[in-house]
């Protein structure tokens, strides 16, 4: 079990208490003191989205939120988040909120990842964030990629799925705004490489 304390920001500087439980999420999101806390079990919990959020001056940037959403099998989401302005602790915050996420994913989303590697394995159809998962291809906006054609752009806030052979067969998925997105990309890393060695192999073997 892993505990935190969170300080929202400016105006909410009472600290918060964040437990990441193999068996559950708990986390003071309210502030009435007869029912302060949310709570979570591990086995309700189905989807993540994070990320920062930049926080805009009249000019220039001048703070960050990070925020991290986790959903329920109710559709509801629980918000964590907190601010900071003018580079204040940086290395703090920024240290807490890549903590969280390490906990988040050893307790419950490796479990959720592994589960979807396995569907994939078993030739089993699926959806996640909008993508249909075919035995031979990936299915989107009346678009449709197989497997050994399929590429990943990375950048810092969304990524884009896309056809090596015809690159306006794209899909852009942003990490924080997208439902499951972070899962996504990490299950289509998975099945790249695994094409990718594929591919090795084959052109590997003596002729």
């Amino acid at each position: 079990m892993k505990e935190f304390s969170i300080i929202r920001g400016l105006f909410d500087t009472r600290k918060r208490q964040l437990i990441i439980n193999p068996n559950f999420i708990k986390f003071e999101n309210k502030d009435r003191n007869e029912d302060l806390f949310t709570i979570i079990p591990k086995e309700e919990i189905i989807g993540i989205r994070y990320g920062i959020h930049f926080i805009k001056g009249l000019e220039f940037y001048i703070g960050r939120e990070y925020q991290i959403f986790i959903r329920s099998k109710s559709g509801n989401e629980l918000k964590i988040f907190f601010k900071l302005f003018y580079r204040r602790k940086l290395g703090e915050k920024h240290k807490l909120f890549c903590d969280i996420i390490d906990v988040l994913w050893e307790y419950y989303f490796d479990d959720i990842l592994n589960d979807y590697i396995d569907q994939f394995n078993n030739n089993r159809d699926f959806n996640l964030a909008g993508i249909l998962f075919k035995n031979d291809c990936i299915q989107f906006d009346n678009n449709e990629i197989s497997y050994s054609d399929l590429s990943l752009k990375k950048y810092y806030h969304y990524f884009v799925l896309h056809s090596t052979k015809d690159q306006y067969v794209n899909k852009m998925i942003h990490y924080l705004k997208d439902k499951d997105a972070i899962i996504l990309n990490e299950i289509l890393n998975c099945i790249i490489k695994n094409e990718q060695l594929r591919a090795k192999e084959v052109s590997d073997r003596s002729v």
